[in-house]
């Protein structure tokens, strides 16, 4: 009985075990098919078609320069060409340089942009390239670090100035050539004139205001020089290209076209023809401004072409009021027209700061007098200035001849602090003075002239103002300002 209990239990265990191995496996899923791997263009873009060379990662972005079928100067594609990209928007076209001779030869110094520093020393920001100081701003560190800003955007091998002693306007070259702009942002293209008026002494008449200076920034143009974008200007004018011209305006050359007048020159004809051929030149149509609401620096660059501007009655109103708010325009004197230069200023808004090392009183950009190293005596002069009530400061002649004016009209009384040398309007004449001509008074020596003409010229000024004082203001014979005025 045990024994067939025994033999059952391992029956039970081998016929268990015999069924389970006796089970169909279960059946595997045959593979999936693996389609090929092709390259399918994007649909309305051109295949890149280089053997050998893989499709750019992102289709829509035009090839960059220097790679093949890129083109290798600015616009390579003009309006009503194909674009090998149509998807794309298309660059903005970059205005052309001309081949066309400067009259005169450029004023320049070669520079390296990455020498280019900011210093602060006796108490003024200055900018320093290597060894040469640039340009000293005073006070004013955020305009020095805007023009640091400008250097370091356009990447110079060459900076020319034009204008003197200061410059009134300058620009970068590299290697012989402009700087290009990348950027087709054109919020500049929108902006109008600033309401008119010149900015505080400017030889800048008529500006447009770019709240974002890095509008202009790379956005897909192409260029065969380094990158301008216009960074470091607080204002930035469009030049139309097509109407750019000098002219004389109220006795004054300027630089202006069909919308804005960009530069006064003042007397100086010469200045004026050398911008505009530069603007010819190297085909800039962009003037950036550092400094705001007082420019202190101004410079000619490259930026690509937006769409015309609609001309209506409110263009040329503010073109007609940046003609009536020219703050230098020319002297007039019935018989004679327009001589020398008249620079109209706020009394109240004279300034006393540092210029390099010396002190001078000044309207704006421009210097009235030099004082070296006194600053007490600079101060003074700002205050009687503003105290007379001075409006405009004038200049003739190659001499330096000089005088104030309130309202167009001779000041009616002379500051007790200016009071000097008085002569006989009836005994002046023009005599020969060494290599030169003077104006005498009765054989005595008052004023420097260059020619027997302009010592006429001067004489017709002198009477037709009533002048019959020679005045100064200023510690010193040569520190200060000599000017003519009108006794009681």
């Amino acid at each position: 009985m045990r024994r067939r209990l025994l033999l059952a239990q391992w029956g039970f265990v081998l016929g268990t075990g015999t069924a389970t191995a006796q089970l169909p496996p279960i059946p595997q899923a045959p593979p999936l098919p693996i389609p090929p791997r092709t390259y399918t263009p994007t649909p309305n873009l051109p295949s890149p078609g280089i053997p050998g060379r893989l499709p750019p990662l992102n289709p829509a972005l035009p090839v960059q320069p220097g790679m093949p079928g890129a083109p290798q100067s600015p616009g390579l594609y003009p309006p009503g060409s194909a674009y090998p990209f149509p998807n794309a928007p298309r660059p903005a076209p970059i205005a052309q340089p001309q081949d066309i001779p400067l009259p005169a030869p450029e004023t320049k110094f070669s520079i390296n942009a990455v020498d280019v520093t900011l210093k602060r020393i006796s108490g003024t920001w200055q900018l320093w390239a290597g060894q040469k100081m640039l340009r000293d701003f005073g006070d004013r560190e955020l305009d020095a670090r805007d023009a640091l800003r400008v250097y370091r955007d356009l990447r110079p091998t060459e900076w020319v100035t034009i204008g003197g002693p200061k410059p009134i306007v300058e620009y970068a070259l590299v290697n012989g050539r402009p700087a290009m702009t990348l950027g087709a942002g054109g919020t500049d293209e929108q902006k109008g004139p600033l309401n008119g008026k010149p900015v505080n002494g400017s030889p800048m008449a008529g500006v447009s205001m770019n709240p974002n200076p890095m509008g202009n920034a790379a956005t897909g143009g192409i260029g065969s020089g380094p990158a301008a974008t216009g960074a470091g200007a607080k204002l930035v004018v469009p030049i139309d290209l097509k109407s750019v011209r000098v002219e004389a305006v109220r006795g004054v050359w300027c630089l202006r076209d069909d919308d804005n007048i960009h530069f006064n020159f003042g007397p100086v004809k010469a200045d004026a023809e050398q911008a505009l051929a530069a603007v010819r030149r190297y085909g800039f149509n962009r003037i950036g401004v550092v400094g705001f609401p007082t420019p202190m620096m101004s410079f000619f660059f490259v930026g690509p072409e937006g769409p015309a501007t609609p001309k209506g009655p409110l263009a040329q109103a503010a073109l007609q009021g940046q003609i009536d708010g020219l703050n230098r325009v020319g002297i007039p004197v019935p018989g004679v027209g327009y001589v020398g230069e008249m620079l109209r200023f706020d009394p109240k808004k004279l300034e006393v700061r540092k210029d390099g090392a010396e002190w001078v009183v000044a309207a704006g950009m421009e210097v009235i007098g030099r004082y070296g190293a006194t600053e007490f005596a600079a101060r003074d002069a700002a205050r009687t200035m503003t105290d007379a009530r001075f409006t405009e400061f004038c200049r003739v002649g190659s001499g330096g001849l000089s005088f104030f004016l309130v309202n167009g009209k001779t000041p009616t009384r002379v500051p007790f602090a200016a009071q000097g040398r008085r002569f006989d309007l009836n005994a002046l004449k023009v005599q020969p003075f060494g290599a030169a001509f003077a104006i005498t008074e009765n054989g005595r020596h008052l004023l420097d002239c260059a020619t027997a003409e302009e010592g006429e010229t001067l004489i017709r000024v002198v009477k037709h103002f009533g002048f019959d004082q020679l005045c100064h203001l200023g510690p010193t014979p040569k520190l200060g300002v000599s000017f003519l005025a009108k006794g009681q």
